[in-house]
């Protein structure tokens, strides 16, 4: 899979862009570099403590990999330590490690680099009581996020846009409007969002588990407390292309029955495996500067309440992505 990515990335990035689609090509190949950069599969786990197969958790490894010293201007980053991982860390580690390639000039600040660490509940000079994040809140607390989180933090920065697409709810019951529509396997393959995707979008996979496992869980965002009702099934990737009705992606892939042998990896589904999809486009990489503004225990109240408290609407979703229609 490794040293493919940027030549994959010349032959699949689109000349073509729909009406108002705006592109940043180095940053497209900076975020395609990232990937390129992190081991094969290294672990998927997301438990909290370490076991027989993993000497370490994933929030650990990405603290690691993560080395900010008090003095230091800005981070290293070594993906090599960021093993176990899980879908939301290995996008997060990608986010990463582009912003450092792509800084060379120093846009983004001290400040705003202490910010975008992941505290994750362990001590060091930047966090000496070794608090950790709930979702919602501070930089990896939005990238960690159920729902829309990296586009919800890359709309709060101002570093980009996101555009979306939604096959509709199946089961009455999670159905938002009388009349919406669960669209046939061909209009859903034929809807536009696939073309307007480039390799190097952020992209949020909602699985569509209604043919599978009878389960409209795709129609979700977020998780609420409610144990007899649909929760959110999802996937953080980004987005590699599409070959006919094949997408293809990258990110932390995993649960299974040997979880060592999974992780960092491309992926692929038919696109109808996926119910809704959120694709984020980083324009403005220097607007992560803006994370100086968004400490460690800031909180964005929507994100926070989708991991346990409720779930959100579609426009709700759109209106904090800054989508306008």
């Amino acid at each position: 899979m490794k040293r493919i990515i940027i030549s994959l990335f010349s032959l699949c990035l689109l000349t073509n862009l729909s009406a108002g689609d705006k592109l940043n090509r180095d940053w497209q190949r900076c975020i395609l570099a990232a990937v390129d950069s992190f081991p094969d599969h290294g672990g998927y786990y997301t438990g909290g403590k370490p076991n027989e197969l993993f000497h370490k958790t994933t929030m650990r490894g990405l603290h690691d990999a993560f080395q900010m010293g008090k003095d230091d201007a800005r981070p290293s980053f070594d993906p090599q330590q960021a093993q176990p991982s899980f879908c939301s860390s290995a996008t997060y580690g990608v986010l990463i490690k582009a912003l450092l390639m792509w800084d060379t000039r120093a846009k983004i600040s001290r400040q705003a680099w202490v910010n975008m660490k992941p505290y994750v509940g362990v001590a060091d000079e930047l966090n000496p009581d070794g608090f950790g994040q709930n979702d919602g809140e501070g930089f990896w607390g939005r990238a960690n996020a159920n729902g829309p989180g990296l586009g919800v933090l890359v709309a709060e920065l101002g570093a980009g846009y996101s555009f979306t697409a939604y096959r509709g709810a199946k089961s009455q019951r999670n159905k938002e409007t009388p009349t919406e529509q669960y669209a046939s396997a061909e209009e859903w393959c034929a809807h536009e969002v696939w073309q307007r995707a480039q390799p190097g979008d952020l992209m949020k996979i909602f699985w569509d588990r209604n043919e599978t496992r009878g389960r409209d869980c795709g129609a979700i965002i977020g998780c609420n407390d409610d144990k007899t009702a649909d929760q959110e099934a999802g996937h953080s990737v980004i987005f590699m292309g599409c070959e006919g009705d094949t997408v293809k992606y990258w990110s932390s892939n995993g649960p299974g029955k040997h979880p060592e042998t999974m992780g960092y990896s491309l992926g692929s589904c038919h696109k109808t495996a996926i119910q809704r999809v959120v694709f984020t486009r980083i324009t403005a990489p220097e607007k992560f500067d803006n994370a100086r503004k968004m400490g460690p225990k800031d909180v964005n109240q929507y994100l926070y309440e989708l991991n346990g408290v409720r779930h959100s609407t579609t426009a709700e979703m759109n209106k904090q992505l800054k989508i306008k229609k």
